[in-house]
């Protein structure tokens, strides 16, 4: 039986904790006892779960992650961290996804895995950003400074990583925060001084003590918050800065203090810390009997952590001092082990990076599929839309075509509101402008015009060339005088238009017939009807606009257009 069955089986529907109150309740213990926030934490995610309560559930799996990081329990740390990123992925929570993110990105940097770690973080903080969240952009960039603190060309972003955090949290007036950046700030600044010393000694000694007074602020900073963990880590630094400087009675005493904070304030990760600085104060002591059991015991801790970056740290330190007690074949023995180890360690990371960049070829090649696949779909879309503009439009004019013009004269006259009117326009002495200046001259004539009753008509209007240098326009919410009145504005447009540059000394005019129409109007009669007006408006000169009868007089008998009543209003 699985403990949620049993959890079923032996609670009768227990009545549901305050989440609001242990989630709360679970954040300060992840700090300060984190063995009890694993195990509280891990019993309510069961409860959680049995009430298919995702909400808690995923608050619940962050601050178990959190606590099993700080015990330095690996696995357990990015099983709960991967399933608080999915629940949060899956409901939106953009703050609690950036979380997750984050305390998978410290957990793969305890590990040694400090591209996944970088990776991780930044995508945390793009995340936190997308949220609109300063204080949680600060804890991110908190985290990415202690990572960039282990890479050596990162000095200065680390620096300005956790600078940047301490004043947004500043910012919030959360000093508690605060202090936890100023705290690794100076554990920063440590390990760069620890780098100058080979080199630059007084350089380094004179880093050690801006660290050291900076790491001193951060302890009292921690222990007036009442931050165990922030002040073992402040402590710790403060005796790195005294060890630079070559204040190790100073140091001795800060190391007495900080073993004593950590029987009260247990944490793995932080004692395996203190036998790693405490063997190498040791050994500057020249206690080198001493030295070799504090790290014996850090190499058993460190083994048991299965943490073979800090593993290696001790193995080197216990080199100095099996060589400072003159046991050369233990210093042998030792280095060999190093030299393994540190082959290991680089397939290790070799294998990883090797996977890492095989991952990411697959994703680029996927990216660049999707995106060929996405020009083609582009490309097939303006080609469609090509080819339905060609179908619909004439190519010389760029107008709508006879085709359309009668898709779109069936649509009105099936379902149109309002009146509107048809109307046919043709170009007066077309003919002579092709015999007298080329049917070359006369297309650019034909397409000017196109332009002028495109720019003439309104957006609600069709422009459309209805055949040769005939053209057809459809005409909204105008009947009789104002459809007559529509038509020669046009008329006058095309007249006032100056043709020289075309047909010079050759004035151009068109004449235009127009009837007026409705829903429910036949379509070849109201062509016709147009048609009839327009064989009027050239019957008496040209160059003018004549407005058909109205429907019931247009088609007599016998067939033949009546002409009888046409107007020039």
């Amino acid at each position: 039986m699985s403990a949620v069955d049993e959890l079923r089986a032996t609670t009768a529907d227990p009545p549901l904790p305050d989440w609001d109150a242990l989630v709360e309740e679970l954040e300060f213990l992840s700090d300060s006892d984190a063995p009890t926030c694993a195990a509280r934490s891990t019993e309510a995610i069961l409860l959680a779960r049995a009430r298919n309560d995702d909400d808690a559930e995923m608050r619940l799996c962050y601050y178990a992650a959190v606590a099993h990081h700080h015990l330095a329990h690996d696995a357990a740390a990015l099983e709960a961290a991967s399933r608080t990123e999915a629940i949060a992925r899956e409901r939106g929570e953009l703050v609690w996804h950036s979380r997750a993110l984050a305390c998978q990105g410290l957990v793969r940097h305890e590990l040694g895995d400090l591209e996944d770690a970088v990776d991780l973080l930044i995508r945390a903080l793009e995340v936190r950003r997308e949220a609109g969240d300063a204080q949680g952009s600060a804890e991110i960039l908190h985290s990415l400074g202690t990572v960039y603190t282990g890479m050596v060309q990162f000095g200065p972003q680390a620096a300005q990583s956790l600078t940047d955090a301490r004043r947004l949290w500043l910012a919030a007036d959360d000093p508690d925060r605060a202090s936890m950046a100023l705290t690794s700030l100076a554990r920063t600044y440590v390990v760069t001084s620890a780098r100058l010393v080979e080199d630059n000694p007084q350089g380094a000694r004179t880093a050690a003590r801006h660290a050291l007074g900076i790491a001193r602020q951060a302890v009292e900073e921690a222990d007036a918050a009442g931050l165990s963990r922030t002040g073992i880590d402040a402590r710790l630094a403060v005796v790195g800065a005294l060890m630079i400087a070559g204040d190790l009675p100073a140091a001795g005493r800060v190391l007495d203090t900080t073993r004593a904070m950590l029987e009260r304030f247990p944490t793995s990760r932080q004692q395996l810390v203190l036998h790693r600085v405490r063997s190498g104060w040791l050994v500057r002591l020249g206690r080198h009997d001493e030295a070799v059991l504090e790290l014996c015991d850090g190499l058993d801790l460190a083994e048991e952590l299965d943490r073979p970056a800090e593993r290696l740290e001790l193995l080197r330190t216990l080199v100095e001092a099996h060589e400072g007690r003159g046991d050369v074949v233990g210093a042998l023995r030792t280095l060999h082990e190093v030299h393994d180890l540190t082959v290991r360690r680089s397939d290790a990371v070799a294998e990883r990076r090797a996977v890492l960049l095989s991952s990411r070829m697959e994703v680029e090649r996927a990216e660049r599929a999707a995106e060929a696949a996405r020009r083609r779909t582009a490309e097939l879309e303006q080609r469609n839309a090509r080819l339905s503009h060609e179908a619909s439009h004439d190519a010389l004019t760029g107008l709508a075509n006879r085709r359309a013009l009668d898709v779109a004269l069936t649509a009105w006259t099936t379902d149109h509101t309002g009146p509107f009117a048809v109307a046919l326009v043709d170009i007066d002495h077309f003919k002579a402008v092709n015999d007298d200046f080329s049917h070359q001259v006369g297309d650019q004539v034909l397409t000017r015009l196109g332009a002028l009753l495109s720019e003439a008509v309104r957006a609600n209007d069709l422009a459309a060339r209805y055949g040769g240098e005939e053209f057809a326009l459809l005409l909204d919410g105008v009947e009789g005088p104002s459809a007559w009145a529509a038509c020669d504005r046009i008329r006058a447009v095309v007249n006032a238009c100056d043709w020289e540059d075309l047909v010079p000394g050759y004035g151009l005019a068109v004449s235009i017939g127009v009837t007026a129409a409705a829903a429910g109007h036949d379509v070849a009669d109201l062509l016709r009807r147009a048609d009839t007006a327009l064989y009027a408006a050239k019957g008496r000169g040209r160059n003018q606009v004549v407005l058909a009868p109205p429907a019931e007089v247009c088609a007599p008998a016998d067939g033949r257009a009546d002409t009888t009543g046409l107007a020039v209003p």
